[in-house]
């Protein structure tokens, strides 16, 4: 006769389900931050630089960085022209 065993009771069990949840908030929240950065940028290029700063999207997409993306999305209220966008740009993919 086979001895079967319920995993979902054992305390590895629900620890290790924890942390697949948890991380998955974690990773939820990231993709959240992320693409609500890559809007606002979208946004800020297309008012402030129109067709060319819209051109940029394509790389912008690239960066997977949080932190690069909040860089950005500041620096594109402080310059002055789409080419010191394009050489932060350079720099960070």
């Amino acid at each position: 006769m086979p001895i079967t065993i319920d995993f979902a009771d054992s305390d590895i069990y629900k620890e290790a389900e924890e942390k697949g949840l948890l991380k998955g908030k974690q990773e939820g929240l990231f993709e959240g931050k992320r693409d609500g950065l890559l809007e606002g940028i979208e946004l800020g290029l297309e008012l402030k630089y129109g067709l060319a700063g819209l051109e940029l999207m394509n790389i912008v997409r690239a960066i997977n960085s949080v932190d690069k993306l909040e860089e950005f999305k500041n620096l594109i209220k402080k310059a002055g022209s789409v080419d010191e966008l394009k050489e932060f740009l350079g720099k960070s993919v």
